[in-house]
């Protein structure tokens, strides 16, 4: 059975929630920064995921639906027509999230911290975006 709107933010928050306890727990953080490079990827990734997680439903939603894997070009595209702040927080949160540390380990607190700001708030106006839409 698919998921509805609601249950897919709610896996994405879920996922943001995840990535927030993975580096409380297990982030070793010292000085300012999350210390375990391996952790500090894990909650890069999982935090990003949550991202897609939202942005596929509302794809979905808009009538785009891809059988092959989404590049990264497909949700910049799709977010540039709907709204420029959006793509920023995205541009961000992908930057951070997912090249700085879910590639490359680097875990400052400000820099994480603003990823996973970018992150709920991109969660947060597609959950909006996807009531308005039910609304019409």
């Amino acid at each position: 059975m698919r998921k509805s709107k609601e249950e897919h933010i709610a896996d994405a928050k879920r996922h943001i929630e995840n990535a927030r306890e993975i580096l409380r727990e297990k982030g070793k953080k010292e000085d300012g920064f999350y210390t375990d490079a391996k952790y500090v990827a894990i909650a890069g990734h999982t935090a990003y995921r949550g991202i897609l997680i939202a942005l596929n439903e509302l794809m979905k939603q808009h009538g785009i639906k891809k059988s092959t894997r989404k590049h990264v070009d497909d949700y910049q595209d799709f977010l540039a027509k709907l709204d420029r702040k959006i793509l920023n927080h995205f541009n961000i949160a992908y930057e951070i999230l997912h090249l700085v540390m879910g590639y490359d380990g680097f875990g400052e607190y400000d820099v994480v911290k603003k990823g996973l700001n970018s992150a709920e708030e991109i969660i947060n106006w597609i959950e909006k975006k996807l009531k308005n839409e039910s609304k019409n």
